[in-house]
């Protein structure tokens, strides 16, 4: 098998294990709070800086199957395709619980994001007809929350914006050149 195509089977494989393990947690989280990923900045956080200790992982493991080398295009095309499962995963996932999961999700995460939202304004001392003035600019939460087709195709354009330039960021940190060795130097005739 071609390194390209190994790249890839392995990018495929470890891009659903990685899917797997991004809906459990989900899953799991919603289950102990469910608003606690859209109210909790420690959580997204936490979330994050796990996924891109993941994603670093996976990435030296493909690196290390491939021969322990690879160009950045190379890298690149792995994490493209892991972010591609990701995206897709993760844009499913939110319908399929905002539809059939849990359908009131919208309007209790919404709710929760406006009182976390008022609150911290009210601790930066605005007063009562700013904070009503900013919640009137920011719109209406739930509308924003609602699986829509408009809603779910701009979810997934922006999980795959975010994933790429990740993607491009971890690419050019797990390049790896092979060295140079005085034997592969073209031989005179």
């Amino acid at each position: 098998m071609d390194k390209s195509a190994l790249i890839s089977k392995l990018s495929l494989k470890n891009g659903f294990m990685l899917a797997a393990v991004s809906v459990v947690l989900s899953l799991t989280l919603h289950f102990i709070d469910p608003v606690l990923v859209y109210t909790s900045f420690l959580a997204q956080v936490g979330i994050f800086v796990l996924f891109i200790a993941l994603l670093v992982v996976v990435g030296i493991n493909i690196r290390k199957e491939i021969g322990g080398f690879w160009t950045f295009g190379e890298a690149f095309k792995a994490f493209l395709i892991i972010s591609l499962i990701l995206a897709l995963t993760a844009t499913l996932y939110n319908v399929i619980l905002m539809k059939f999961i849990d359908p009131d999700l919208p309007a209790k995460a919404a709710a929760a994001i406006e009182d976390a939202q008022r609150a911290m304004m009210e601790k930066f001392g605005m007063a009562k007809e700013q904070v009503d003035e900013a919640m009137a600019k920011a719109g209406n939460m739930q509308e924003k929350l609602e699986p829509t087709f408009k809603n779910i195709f701009t979810s997934f354009g922006v999980s795959l914006a975010l994933y790429g330039v990740l993607s491009l960021i971890l690419s050019a940190i797990l390049k790896k050149k092979e060295p140079v060795r005085l034997d592969s130097f073209p031989k005179e005739a």
